[in-house]
């Protein structure tokens, strides 16, 4: 099994108190660990940084790059402006895959997802609570779904996150097939993390 191909693709938060730092374990649907997330290159003085940000409601620009057994796979990195976040993904030669764009959208979480060269590829649509995200093609047919799990009591009162991506369909075209399998740690990236 494959990180870009597990169904369901579950993508944990390791529990943590006051650590500011994106980290991410990924799982096929029998618990066996396919990827571990992590954020590159964070020195202590970022750290302090973030956490001074955090304290007055400011987000922060987050890279994590995705690692199996084979090495670096993927690279995910959120940047913000104006309110929104723009989200780029790339393989970790550089080459870009896409981006998810954060739209503006009152009572419910959206994102558009792009092509390198900004062309719609499809969009998320996440509910009022931002638990069930549902990811559609241009046409607006649904291609997968996100839904974020309700912690256990031990990680009620830490900041850990659980996530299920569901393919709908099992070989979508790139790539959209990536831009989906980055939107499960996307989400939490833009929507949660250091919050």
């Amino acid at each position: 099994m494959d990180f870009f191909s597990a169904n369901p693709l579950l993508v944990r938060q390791p529990k943590r108190f006051l650590v500011d730092e994106s980290e991410y374990h990924c799982f096929d649907g029998h618990g066996r660990r396919l990827a571990h997330v992590r954020e590159e290159g964070l020195d202590t003085g970022r750290r302090i940084a973030r956490h001074l940000a955090a304290s007055y409601g400011v987000s922060s620009n987050r890279r994590v790059v995705v690692h199996d057994g084979r090495g670096p796979r993927l690279v995910i990195e959120k940047q913000w402006s104006w309110m929104t976040a723009t989200t780029t993904v790339q393989w970790p030669d550089g080459r870009p895959v896409g981006s998810i764009e954060q739209d503006v959208a009152f009572f419910k979480a959206k994102f558009g997802l792009l092509d390198p060269w900004k062309r719609p590829l499809g969009s998320i649509e996440g509910d009022f609570l931002a638990r069930d995200f549902r990811i559609n093609d241009t046409g607006g047919h649904e291609v997968a779904r996100v839904d974020r799990r309700v912690p256990d009591l031990g990680e009620l009162f830490t900041s850990a996150d659980s996530y299920a991506l569901h393919h709908r369909y099992p070989a979508l075209p790139e790539p959209l097939r990536t831009m989906v399998v980055a939107s499960g740690i996307a989400i939490d990236l833009v929507l949660l993390e250091g919050r």
